[in-house]
């Protein structure tokens, strides 16, 4: 029920704690006025912006399919396979560490891009060795694949 201290908005960006983009809230004008218009959070909610925040929804929806399919292509790929990155070691201790970045060179001299954003390391690898490595694209889509350090 929309009243004299109320207003209706869409969220044009996801609002932490309150609500994603293109949800359509009630807030109160103070709220709506003071915080979410001024930010460019929100816009009025006419029934034309209704309308055309539907319409950007399902478009958005659209071009996630497209890219959670390529996630999951590029996960099947990279499942099981084993990456080997020679380093400068001493006792089987690396001089300085290798990163994600480094993975995901290494990944791509494979013919594999892959995003070092997308590599989940908990800490840099500092040692010579086999570690298990998970990539994580989001959208409960993973893979895990082995990193191979060599001293060079």
């Amino acid at each position: 029920m929309l009243n004299d201290t109320t207003m209706k908005v869409i969220l044009l960006q996801d609002v932490e704690r309150f609500g994603k983009a293109g949800d359509v809230k009630e807030v109160r004008n103070g709220y709506g006025f003071n915080f979410l218009l001024p930010q460019g959070l929100a816009e009025f909610a006419t029934p034309q912006a209704v309308k055309q925040t539907e319409r950007l929804i399902a478009k958005r929806h659209k071009e996630l399919e497209g890219t959670v399919a390529d996630f999951k292509m590029k996960a099947a790929e990279l499942e099981g396979k084993s990456v080997t990155i020679k380093s400068k070691a001493e006792k089987d201790k690396l001089f300085g560490s290798v990163g994600r970045e480094e993975i995901a060179l290494s990944l791509q001299a494979t013919g594999m891009t892959i995003d070092a954003k997308f590599i989940v390391l908990e800490k840099p690898l500092k040692v010579v060795g086999t570690f298990p490595v998970e990539a994580d694209f989001g959208h409960d889509v993973k893979a895990t694949f082995s990193v191979v350090i060599e001293a060079e």
